[in-house]
């Protein structure tokens, strides 16, 4: 090989790199400091994004001449490449999805011999070299090593996919026409430390720029905001750690509002703190930032500062003396067109619907961002708990070695701890100016050992304001007296509240608690999101959780053209190992248009709760869980009146809704006197009042029932004819004109004549089965096991009696399958009466040891002109036994279409429960059907059969039927992909269970 192995040198983590440094860019004068808040309009910074040269090597190991010498590099064909971006997106090497495998052989250092590299070039323009002055180039990311030459000089190597990599490049250059090269090796020594759960993308994948540095300069300051304890002053202190040709700078201060506070002169030596009276204090709700301008010779650095509060205390964690929950969210870097290449655009949409979903918190998951996203975190106010580029999860899928006992095969290895130490380091130093971040993250899913032990110890010489987190502590080897000093929380992924009750809390506990991850928001889900919230509240302790995750990631086919986005996952792309769909498990599509997901969370987390209420005096209890916002900063109350049928009657805004924070208020509601004796149910709805652009969007509701809901299907005037004739198979119901048939092979409805037609297309069935979803990949292996998706129904027994007030037929019989035995035992009482309405009366009882259900239900395959749909129940969104918060009762209707869930893995969706009344319509017939003990529905142009065997949404064909499952309930929803299993109370074990519907032919 041609060039030096560094990336198989665990001694050589940099060659020539500058010493890290805290970010910033110069500015030439005082005002583009103080105005300019983008890097880009600096007059120093030179853009280098853009379209480059690039040769793409199949194995670096076999690279015959030095191709990125001026004098071999005529020797390759070019194509070119975009930079910032993956080149597995650009059409090279192989796009690949995998989760905790490593996607290479576990033989660390090495990586394979076959190792793809990807040759860049392009030209730099320099138009003058002033001595003294210095010309460095920086690399915000790229995957997973490089080597870079200028003009053939060699100017050195570097690797960690998610860090910043600066050079000076000076003595290379000359004016003119300067030639940059830039070979990216795709696997390196640091793959074995980058396992984390998402796409594997190579090559220069963030902004390249160059910084033209003067002779006089700072290369390193601090600055250190302190709050005091009566929050009634604060300090800015700025300690220069390394300058150049320089003793002295100068300062100035802003306030947040643009106010010039100070403007000094210090020598760089002196302690240089600048005292504030009444301070305007950040937090998450007020971003208020001040503004620093220093100035060395002719060099200007701004930087904001956010003047906070933090600290762990009473075992709880305090913002500005307020103990305080991070309501958090993972996030990756992903893109469904560019993947890890993200713009600030997308960084400012994604960081503004979080704050529209009543997030508050966010984890770098699991690696570092870049400085900008701390600039955004900081202006639109955001915990952050930034995380170190680690993880080693693979070590846990190494055949034969304990899975998770295997753990800490690299953790607890010292010939690797230099690499962890680096990666803290990188992790930290660039970023520790910045507001936002309040806790540093040594990594993720790494086990633990000396080597997690020192770049903690590491983290904390660098800084000792900061808790420290440190999930995967859990794994330690507890044969081994570690120090836990630098354990500042205890830290969890997905144990049930159950298991945090009994391991944490029973006994007491001795530090803060959080959950790293939880919720594991993948497809249908999650189900049990209100459980930990619950929890979470009841205990000052347990000081946040953080959704896994913000966004699905995916690769969109039809990228760069304006069809519809085809996603596709793990094992899409021919690679091996993959995860297949495991990282569609975000609460936003790959696009960022929003599951329910994410709107059953921000439900749960509204920040305006109503805590009681008296009906007789209409009396209602307001908690405003806003931190340091006074509720009327915030939102916007309106009040919604529906009547009986559950229909919007007049929305009026409520003024002066003045709640102080964390306070409560009791306000006495009015029904305006025409609606008087209309109203039957009330939705107080919180909007946004102050996000620009988002005014009037809805942040959370709560509904008060006042009078049951009333249904025109309970009677229908008209004595219809009534006859019943039994066949072989069927017994035959003559109601007027109309014709309802019911099978003895399964007791179910099997036809429906109208006005000469059937409205159905096949008989109709009992079911028990339903497409699962992501979370029921666990579950799912024993309803395969028990053959719930090949169930069939037998009828046992049937008769028919003809009573005086309604014809009676009656049916006995179980569910089985092939194989198996029973599933359920049922008896079926169908009544016809005498006004032609039919009603069901079913009574059953579940095998105890068979599989809890998915449901129970009978599924109507209607004809496709039935497309119109409208019911009393829950909406707008679909419903389940533990997803449903964020739906509330009313009248809702649409087109069967409207009630698909696009999941992009095809799946169980669209079910709306607590249903008391549903109508589904064609142009010339309405089907009618009630509950009083309400059931769930679902309406789709999709069959099970193929929601079931269909990977991906846009291979589903729209079947010409519309497909019709009333339900008694479904098993909840969960988090089990990930998470624990679903709670006994979601599932759907009942050993007995009833089914009451009303059916009306209208």
């Amino acid at each position: 090989m041609i060039i030096p192995n560094y990336f198989e040198d665990l001694n050589t983590f940099h060659v020539n790199t500058l010493p890290r440094r805290n970010y910033y860019v110069p500015y030439t004068n005082l005002e583009a400091a103080q105005t300019k808040q983008n890097r880009r309009e600096s007059e120093v910074y030179t853009d280098l994004n853009g379209t480059w040269d690039f040769h793409y090597f199949d194995n670096v190991r076999l690279i015959e001449n030095e191709y990125w010498l001026a004098s071999q590099a005529a020797e390759l064909d070019y194509d070119q490449i975009t930079v910032p971006s993956c080149w597995q997106l650009q059409g090279y090497g192989q796009i690949q999805y995998t989760n905790t495998e490593y996607p290479i052989p576990y033989d660390p250092p090495y990586v394979p011999y076959d190792n793809p590299a990807g040759l860049y070039r392009r030209n730099l323009s320099i138009d003058e070299l002033t001595p003294g002055e210095s010309i460095h180039l920086n690399f915000e990311g790229v995957d997973s090593a490089f080597y870079v030459w200028v003009n053939d000089q060699f100017i050195g190597y570097s690797q960690i996919s998610h860090a910043n990599h600066e050079f000076d490049i000076t003595e290379a250059l000359h004016v003119g026409n300067n030639q940059l090269s830039v070979l990216v090796i795709q696997w390196s020594d640091g793959t074995y430390f980058e396992d984390q759960d998402k796409y594997r993308y190579s090559g220069i994948y963030r902004d390249v720029y160059l910084l033209k540095r003067q002779a006089q300069r700072l290369n390193h300051f601090r600055v250190k905001p302190d709050v005091a304890a009566n929050l009634q002053t604060a300090s800015i202190a700025l300690e220069v750690l390394d300058a150049v040709d320089t003793n002295e700078i100068t300062v100035n201060l802003w306030s947040p509002e643009g106010v010039l506070l100070n403007e000094t002169k210090h020598a760089i030596k002196d302690e240089i703190v600048f005292e504030i009276e009444q301070p305007a204090l950040w937090d998450a709700e007020h971003p208020n930032l001040y503004l620093l301008v220093i100035q060395a010779g002719n060099e200007f650095y701004r930087q904001e500062v956010g003047l906070r509060r933090v600290e762990i205390k009473d075992k709880q964690l305090y913002v500005n003396h307020q103990s305080i929950k991070l309501v958090g969210v993972n996030h990756h870097d992903t893109n469904p067109n560019t993947g890890a290449t993200v713009t600030i655009a997308d960084q400012i949409h994604d960081l503004e619907q979080m704050k529209l979903y009543n997030f508050n918190s966010i984890r770098t998951a699991h690696y570092p961002k870049t400085a900008e996203f701390y600039e955004l975190t900081d202006r639109m106010g955001f915990y952050v708990m930034s995380e170190a580029d680690v993880e080693t999860h693979g070590v846990v899928d190494l055949y034969g070695v304990g899975g998770n006992d295997n753990y800490n095969l690299i953790a607890d290895d010292p010939q690797f701890t230099a690499s962890f130490v680096d990666r803290m380091d990188a992790s930290i130093v660039p970023f520790y100016n910045y507001s936002s971040i309040i806790m540093w993250s040594a990594g993720n899913e790494s086990g633990y050992g000396c080597g997690i032990e020192e770049m903690l110890r590491h983290a904390r010489g660098l800084d000792s304001i900061r808790p420290l987190h440190y999930e995967a502590y859990w794994y330690r080897d507890r044969s081994i007296d570690f120090n836990d000093e630098f354990i500042d929380m205890y830290s969890r992924m997905y144990p049930s509240v159950d298991e945090i009750e009994e391991l944490y809390f029973k006994d007491g506990i001795d530090r803060p608690f959080i959950l790293c991850e939880y919720i594991h928001a993948m497809g249908n889900g999650p189900g049990d999101i209100k459980e930990y919230y619950d929890y979470m509240m009841s205990k000052p302790e347990f000081i946040g959780a953080f959704v896994w995750e913000w966004a699905d990631h995916s690769v969109n086919l039809t990228r760069g053209t304006n069809e519809d986005p085809v996603y596709r996952y793990g094992g899409d792309h021919g690679e091996y190992p993959h995860a297949g769909n495991f990282c569609m498990d975000g609460l936003v599509y790959p696009d960022r248009t929003p599951h329910t997901a994410v709107l059953e969370h921000r439900q749960i987390f509204r920040r305006i709760l109503l805590t009681a209420y008296e009906l007789d005096t209409l009396s209602f209890t307001f908690k405003n869980l806003y931190d340091f916002s006074n509720a009327s900063e915030k939102v916007q109350l309106s009040v919604e009146y529906y009547d009986v049928r559950g229909r919007l009657l007049e929305t009026k805004v409520l003024s002066d809704f003045d709640v102080a924070p964390q306070g409560e208020t009791t306000i006495i509601l009015e029904i305006p006197a025409h609606l008087s004796d209309k109203v039957a149910s009330i939705r107080f709805v919180t909007s946004m009042v102050n996000q620009p652009g988002f005014e009037g969007r809805e942040l959370g509701f709560d509904q008060v029932i006042l009078k049951e809901f009333e249904t025109d299907l309970t009677s229908v005037p008209s004595i219809k004819a009534i006859k019943v004739e039994e066949t072989l198979g069927e017994y035959i119901v003559t109601i007027g004109t109309d014709i309802v048939k019911f099978s003895k092979r399964n007791g179910a409805i099997s036809q429906i004549n109208r006005n000469g037609r059937d409205l159905l297309v096949q008989p109709g069935e009992w079911s028990i089965w339903r497409a699962p979803i992501d979370n029921d990949r666990n579950i799912k292996k024993e309803w395969y096991q028990a053959n719930y998706d090949r169930a069939q129904t037998r009828v046992h027994y049937s008769d028919y009696v003809d009573h005086m007030d309604a014809h009676i037929i009656t049916f006995r019989g179980v569910i089985n399958s092939v194989a198996r035995q029973d599933i359920v035992k049922f008896e079926v009482k169908w009544f016809v009466k005498q006004d032609g309405s039919i009603y069901l009366d079913l009574e059953a009882e579940k095998n105890p040891l068979m599989p809890f259900l998915p449901r129970f239900g009978m599924k109507l395959p209607l004809i496709s002109e039935f497309d119109q749909v409208s019911y009393y129940g829950n909406g707008p969104f679909e419903s389940y036994e533990d997803k449903h918060y964020a739906s509330y009762l009313g009248h809702f209707e649409g087109k069967v279409a409207d009630f698909y869930e696009p999941y992009v893995t095809p799946q169980e969706n669209g079910s709306h429960n607590f249903v008391k009344n549903l109508i589904v319509a064609s142009q010339s017939e309405k089907l009618g059907f009630t509950s009083e003990m309400s059931f769930s529905f679902n309406v789709s142009n999709y069959s099970v059969e193929q929601l079931t065997e269909v990977m991906h949404r846009d291979l589903l064909e729209i079947e010409d039927v519309t497909y019709l499952h009333l339900d008694v309930k479904q098993s909840g929803l969960g988090s089990n992909a990930c998470g624990p299993v679903l709670h006994e109370n979601y599932q759907f074990n009942d050993p007995q269970f009833i089914f009451g519907l009303g059916i009306f032919l209208i």
